[in-house]
This record gives structure tokens, sequence and C-alpha cells, in this order.
């Protein structure tokens, strides 16, 4: 069987960047599960393991506008440090929550300010995949209108946002 839509392909793989930086590894844990042709990984990475089959391997590079975009410069931004309560116990590097709700990692602590990026960690990074494909089965019709796996419906508990 080939990788293909409606299929239930199983996955063990590594993510690094231009510098080698291991962003993420399964290889220790059970393969990640997803349903073939849902919107459940990138795009890209989909369409580069169409055609596969059980234990091809497959390498593919994600350029940023295909993975967490560019570095949007407007979402570094500086903000008086009075809107802040024990600015002394934040540290350069560390992730703060910042006005409006969102968190935002913190670059500098001025005197009166802080500056902070709200980019996403790996926004302007160059990803990596190299992907070894486990396993695939046809994926039941549940899983096809829901574009998740069973295993994952099953362990909804039906709170908002869970699945």
């Amino acid at each position: 069987m080939q990788v293909q839509k409606d299929t239930v392909v199983g996955i063990h793989y590594t993510i690094v960047t231009d510098e080698q930086e291991e962003v993420f590894s399964n290889l220790d844990f059970e393969p990640e599960l997803y349903v073939h042709g849902a919107i459940s990984i990138f795009p890209k990475v989909a369409k580069a393991l169409e055609g596969h089959m059980v234990n091809d391997t497959v390498e593919v590079t994600l350029p940023p506008q295909y993975a967490y975009g560019a570095i949007n410069e407007k979402l570094i931004q500086s903000f008086p440090i009075d809107l802040f309560d024990k600015v002394e116990d934040f540290e350069i590097g560390t992730w703060i929550q910042i006005p409006g709700g969102n968190e935002a990692k913190l670059l500098q602590k001025n005197q009166d300010n802080l500056v902070v990026d709200a980019n996403h960690p790996l926004a302007g990074v160059h990803l990596h995949y190299n992907i070894k494909i486990v396993s695939i089965r046809p994926a039941t019709p549940i899983e096809i209108e829901r574009g998740l796996t069973e295993s994952i419906l099953k362990s909804c508990d039906g709170s908002p946002n869970c699945c």
C-alpha cells in the first residue's frame, strides 16, 4: 500500500535546522499517526510522502514560508516596564505574557521598557525533515470524516478545542 489520500500513515521523524540543531524527534516514541489528505501535517511534507511505501525514508526541507513563516518585524515590540509585575524575575530568553494576553520571548530588559519577540520560535527557520514511513492502512469512514485517527478521537473528552 502507498501513502495516498484517506490512508492512516505512521511515521518516525526528526526535524533539524540548517545548523543541524534538533528541533524535534519522535524516534524514541510510538510513531505519529495521521490521516493523509487531512490538514494534520504541513502540506509540503504530506506531498513529499505521497506515493511512498512502508520502510521508505523521505527527506524534505521546508523553507520558512511553508512552515512557521518569515520573521515579522512588527512582532518585535517594546513595552513600558511599568505594565508588568515582578519584572525582576524576568530573564532574557524566557517567554512572558505581554499586554493583550499573548506570549513573547524577552529580548531586552531596560530601565524603562522590555523588548519582546512574539514571532513563533521557528519563524524564519528552514526545517529539514528525515521521515521513515512505518505503517500505512486504509482510514475508517469516521477518520476520513473528521480528519483524525481513531486513537485521537477515542481520547477526546468533548471539551472545547478537543477533536
